[in-house]
């Protein structure tokens, strides 16, 4: 190959032709089509998010389930402590040597500890701001606003 003095070092005409071949019409054809994909995009986004916060939502449902079973059989072995409490202080039946009724009772304090801490707990998971899909309003708001300064 030799060396030719009065060829230019400057872009192909061929690269210079491909540069200058979009139209306005075909670039607001791409920017429509860019801006479309891009609220499909979101759209999933906002579908997988919220897809998120239901199971957020059944789990802390389950949680206060949990928690009311939970502190029924708090209240079953309480009401139970209670009686059998009761019956000692009267003297009705005779005090067992292993004290059975604080036996009982520490058993359901410990089971209504564990019962209002899953329904706090679950009543937590179920706010409305712990529902709302936060990462796909900021990403939305952020592209809006990308498009504006695209436009000017």
């Amino acid at each position: 190959m030799t060396y030719d003095p009065n060829r230019s070092e400057g872009p192909s005409p061929l690269a210079q032709s491909m540069a200058h071949s979009r139209s306005i019409p075909e670039l607001l054809t791409k920017l429509v089509r860019d801006v479309t994909d891009l609220f499909r995009k979101e759209g999933e986004l906002i579908r997988s998010e919220l897809h998120d916060k239901i199971n957020q939502l059944q789990i802390g449902v389950g949680k206060i389930a949990a928690g009311a079973i939970t502190i029924l059989v708090a209240l079953i072995v309480l009401a139970d402590a209670l009686v059998i409490a009761v019956a000692e202080i009267i003297g009705s039946v005779p005090a067992s040597q292993n004290n059975t009724g604080w036996a009982a009772l520490i058993v359901g304090g410990v089971f209504a500890a564990i019962g209002a801490f899953l329904i706090r707990s679950g009543t937590t998971d179920l706010k409305v701001e712990n529902m709302a899909p936060d990462r796909t309003m900021l990403q939305v708001r952020r592209d809006a606003e990308m498009a504006k300064e695209q436009f000017r």
